[in-house]
C-alpha cells in the first residue's frame, strides 16, 4: 500500500526507530498517501482543491475503508486539506498499525520518562529498504515509475524528504529534475493532491519552527 512505503521512507525503522522529520509533516504526508490509495483504487476523485467520492465500495482494506466511509458520511466536506488535517490526526497509528498487523513493523513504547516518542522498528530490512531503494534507482536513472511510485515519489518530495531518498548530492540536481517532469506527466488527480500536500506540509513547518 503506498500509505505504508511511505511510513518507511519518512520513519528510520532500519535504524534508530525514529522519524525522519518532524511528526505533523509525515502525519499529513501519511494522509495525503492514504487519499491517494483511495484515487488509485478509484473511490474518489481529486480536483483542484476539491475530492469526492465516486464509487463507494470498499476497498477490502480496513484502513482505506475505514477514511472512505468518512468521506461518505461527510459527502459535504470536499476541501482537500480539510481532509487532510482530519486524517493526519491519526494517520501515524493507522499506518503503524497496519504494518504492525502485516508483520513488517515493531513498536517500541518510551521506557524513560523523557523519552515520549515511540519508535518503530522493521522486522524485515530488505522489505523497510525497498521503498526508499526503488525510488532512489528510479530517479536517479530517470526510469519509468508506476502511477503509485509517481505519487510516492512526489509526495515524498512535497515532505521535503528526498534528501533522504538520494543520499548521493551528485543524483540530486538530475533527480529534482525528473521528478518535474514526473509531476507533469502524473494523472491529475495525483498532482493536484500532491501539491496539497506540500503546500499543508509547508505551513506545518512554518508552525513548527515558530
Amino acid at each position: 500500500m503506498l500509505a505504508d512505503d511511505f511510513f518507511l521512507v519518512a520513519w528510520d525503522t532500519t535504524g534508530s526507530g525514529k522519524p525522519r522529520m518532524h511528526l505533523q509533516g509525515i502525519a499529513l504526508g501519511l494522509a495525503g498517501a492514504l487519499i491517494a490509495e483511495l484515487v488509485l483504487a478509484q473511490r474518489i476523485a481529486v480536483s483542484g482543491v476539491r475530492l469526492g467520492v465516486v464509487d463507494p465500495r470498499p476497498v477490502q482494506e480496513k484502513v482505506a475503508d475505514n477514511a472512505l466511509s468518512e468521506m461518505i458520511n461527510s459527502a459535504h466536506h470536499t476541501d482537500i486539506r480539510t481532509w487532510l488535517a482530519y486524517l493526519a490526526q491519526r494517520s501515524v497509528a493507522d499506518v503503524s498499525g497496519r504494518l504492525e498487523t502485516a508483520g513488517l513493523l515493531q513498536r517500541e513504547a518510551p521506557k524513560l520518562l523523557k523519552r515520549k516518542q515511540v519508535r518503530y522498528f522493521s522486522t524485515d530490512f530488505s522489505r523497510a529498504m525497498w521503498p526508499v531503494t526503488r525510488l532512489r534507482l528510479g530517479l536517479a536513472r530517470r526510469q519509468p515509475l508506476s502511477p503509485q511510485d509517481m505519487a510516492l515519489a512526489t509526495l515524498v518530495d512535497a515532505c521535503d524528504l528526498t534528501d533522504t531518498v538520494l543520499d548521493e548530492p551528485s543524483d540530486r540536481r538530475a533527480a529534482r529534475h525528473y521528478l518535474t517532469t514526473l509531476l507533469a506527466a502524473m494523472p491529475q488527480p495525483l498532482s493536484d493532491l500532491s501539491r496539497q500536500v506540500g503546500a499543508a506540509v509547508g505551513d506545518a513547518v512554518l508552525t513548527y519552527r515558530i
